[in-house]
């Protein structure tokens, strides 16, 4: 049921529906202190930009018994700075460096400080020249402590008691078990090769397309390999005792397969709930336009942790139930719709982490429209809705690597902004081609959140800065001051009377209500539009231009309603002040 409140009985309905900032911005810093080790992490400094990433080929052997790894990394890039005497690769520091190579020459001249690792150049490379760094390294990497958002390796035992391994590192980073450039602004244009060795009888599942697979002294290596670019925190894998099955599926424009990596015991359920992935990915080739790795896939695959949105290969571990009364698995549904946001388009820095986040709840907003119609959305919407916290902007700060995952704004709020967006425009068609658009002419780069504004502004020919300041920008929600005001009383307000139809207020019994509206907490160009229906006629609405100088609106002698298609804060006022 869409949330409506009755204007004339708003009193009632008000003391329920409340939502208040905890932590406003501005009275207390809502950031930890950062560190130097943040900046290191976070900061695209000259040595990390003086090179750019084209490919990795990683080899790792994998030791569950003893919870370590042995491995080894090369790293192709161009050196795209010659000015520059320092390189800055990043590695965990509890992790043996063996030796650096670059072009198969040692490299004796280097050093350590928290994760980074700066490399002395031993000469001027070449600008126009493809160069190999490759490093040696072993030990024993930090363990998951609450995996995916506590992340690093994931060692559990599959129901059959053999090893489940595996790696989840956003935000901590794929430096926590590899050698790599671990920023997000720089994804490799060529992709990654990834080839794990396994204890014998295990199954290793990694990003792209499958290579290879042999067995050589009692060990098992598998090999896979993406050819699109990737983020360093999507280059994962997966080693358990899995069973394998799947089916070919006709997308928009090809035919691609669907993989699902599961433990035996699960098999038959999963092939009952991993059913739903075919129109979860339908849909959304509908809106946003083809899925975009078809040629290497989609898979699933069954994991300890609840779901992370690895690229083509996607962690499922939701015990294969739907969402609270609703037949759909929402880690599905979420997940893939990374694929499009947070894979095919990523950002360069956890500040703007709204566009994989924000757009992949958005996309289970959308979905559940679709699938179960308008009223089960705005219920969805509404339940998610309840968690929004104020505390922080959903943007967050730059350069430091921050992203607390206890903090769900960049989920929740985030779906709301663009939910907002929706109705702000009031036009589905122009709203569906922003962002049907955006993705096409952004998949496989690197965006921020300013590209989205801006991409919004060319296509509307207007200025929503005022808009997304206030629900990206800031942490408190904008205020919406609502009065209802007997006749009888009216003399008392200085307020401009707006006049929305031919007579008079509500009514109730025999007197007549008018309506007071004001936009508070907000700058002065906020110009959100309110719109009140008829709760028996709900096509028949009117929109009330509300601003932050207020004004009394007179509707007719109908109940009315305001529909809450937007995230604000309702304040019920005891007493209106005149001006």
């Amino acid at each position: 049921m869409k949330k409506i409140f009755n204007i004339l009985i708003l009193s009632f309905f008000l003391c329920a529906t409340v939502v208040n900032a905890k932590n406003p911005s501005g009275k207390d810093n809502p950031y930890p202190k950062f560190t130097r080790a943040d900046s290191l992490h976070g900061t695209l400094m000259p040595s990390r930009a003086c090179y750019d990433v084209r490919f990795y080929d990683i080899s790792v052997d994998v030791f569950p018994e003893t919870k370590s790894i042995v491995g080894e990394v090369s790293m192709d890039f161009l050196y795209v700075d010659s000015t520059q005497k320092v390189m800055q690769i990043d590695l965990a520091s509890r992790l043996k460096i063996d030796d650096i190579a670059i072009d198969g020459v040692v490299i004796e001249n280097y050093t350590r400080e928290y994760n980074a690792v700066f490399i002395i150049l031993p000469e001027i490379f070449s600008v126009t020249n493809e160069h190999r760094l490759t490093c040696r390294y072993g030990g024993i990497p930090v363990e998951a402590v609450r995996p995916p958002w506590e992340g690093g390796m994931v060692w559990k035992t599959s129901p059959s008691g053999k090893p489940w391994c595996g790696v989840t590192c956003e935000t901590l980073g794929a430096s926590c078990w590899i050698p790599c450039k671990d920023h997000l602004s720089d994804e490799p244009e060529q992709g990654m090769r990834m080839r794990i060795s396994t204890p014998e009888g295990l199954t290793a599942v990694s990003n792209g397309s499958f290579v290879s697979h042999e067995t050589v002294e009692n060990r098992e290596l598998w090999t896979w390999q993406t050819n699109y670019p990737i983020n360093s925190y999507n280059m994962t894998f997966y080693i358990g005792d899995f069973i394998h099955f799947g089916e070919e599926y006709q997308g928009v424009e090809a035919k691609f397969p669907l993989n699902y990596y599961v433990f035996a015991e699960d098999e038959e359920k999963a092939r009952v709930s991993f059913e739903q992935a075919k129109d979860v990915i339908s849909f959304y080739e509908e809106v946003y336009g083809p899925y975009p790795w078809a040629n290497e896939g989609y898979k699933l695959i069954e994991s300890p942790y609840e779901g992370m949105e690895h690229q083509t290969a996607i962690a499922y571990g939701n015990g294969f139930k739907n969402f609270k009364g609703l037949p759909m698995d929402y880690i599905i549904v979420h997940e893939t719709a990374h694929e499009w946001w947070g894979n095919a388009i990523s950002v360069d820095d956890y500040a703007d982490v709204f566009i994989h986040e924000g757009f992949a709840m958005y996309s289970e907003f959308l979905y559940v429209e679709r699938k179960f119609g308008q009223d089960t959305a705005q219920m969805y919407a509404d339940m998610w809705q309840r968690t929004i916290s104020d505390i922080r902007p959903v943007v967050g700060p730059r350069d430091v690597n921050f992203w607390d995952y206890h903090d769900i704004d960049p989920y929740v709020k985030g779906a709301w902004c663009l939910k907002g967006l929706r109705y702000l425009l009031d036009n589905d068609t122009l709203f569906f081609d922003i962002v049907k658009s955006y993705y096409q002419s952004r998949k496989y780069t690197v965006v921020t959140v300013k590209d989205f504004i801006d991409f919004v502004n060319e296509k509307t020919g207007k200025d929503y800065l005022w808009y997304f300041n206030h629900y990206l920008y800031r942490a408190e929600a904008p205020t919406l001051e609502l009065a209802v005001i007997p006749t009888k009383k009216l003399h008392k307000y200085k307020y401009p009377i707006k006049n929305m139809s031919s007579d008079t207020g509500g009514q109730l019994g025999n007197e007549v209500l008018y309506l007071y509206c004001r936009w508070t907490n907000v700058e002065d160009n906020f110009v959100m539009p309110v719109v009140v229906s008829n709760p028996s006629q709900p096509k028949e609405t009117k929109i009330l231009p509300i601003t932050t100088e207020g004004g009394i609106f007179v509707l007719d002698n109908k109940v009315w309603s305001l529909n809450q298609d937007f995230y604000f804060d309702m304040k019920q006022l005891k007493k209106v002040k005149t001006k």
